[in-house]
């Protein structure tokens, strides 16, 4: 029996806790830190689309927000790509208003196909609002 040697299974109980606390800080350093947290239109803005699209904020500041709007549900037809759309424009109107812009604009800057899946990506931009030049009551410039 000298020459066989039996490869035993050794647990180092201070190894342990270490690799132990090693791994649950990256669980949670990589457990959906990168994604954006995601809003159901219907329950946010009391409708009932089929579709039930849902969306998250990409970018903002205080001229500009980008937003992501998808389909939650699954559907083939035609309403897929209607009520992401529906879903974008309402957002984009309550989002200005909330921030109290009277003049934006409203770009579709990418819109995908994923099999059941629409989605579109929405860029909404603050353009300045300058007072109209009427002349005055006085009949001067």
């Amino acid at each position: 029996m000298k020459g066989k040697q039996f490869m035993k299974k050794i647990i180092r109980p201070g190894w342990t806790p270490w690799l132990l606390s090693i791994n649950a800080a990256v669980a949670v350093l990589f457990s959906g830190c990168a994604t954006p947290k995601e809003h159901s239109f219907n329950d946010e803005f009391g409708e009932s689309l089929p579709t039930r699209p849902m969306f998250y904020m990409d970018e903002e500041n205080d001229n500009y927000f980008k937003f992501t709007v998808h389909q939650g549900k699954p559907s083939t037809g035609a309403e897929r790509l209607i009520n992401v759309k529906q879903a974008a424009s309402a957002i984009a109107r309550a989002e200005t208003q909330r921030r109290g812009w009277t003049k934006w604009k409203m770009d579709y800057i990418q819109e995908t196909d994923k099999g059941w899946m629409h989605q579109v990506i929405v860029e909404v931009t603050r353009e300045k609002y300058g007072e109209p030049n009427a002349p005055k009551a006085d009949g001067s410039p």
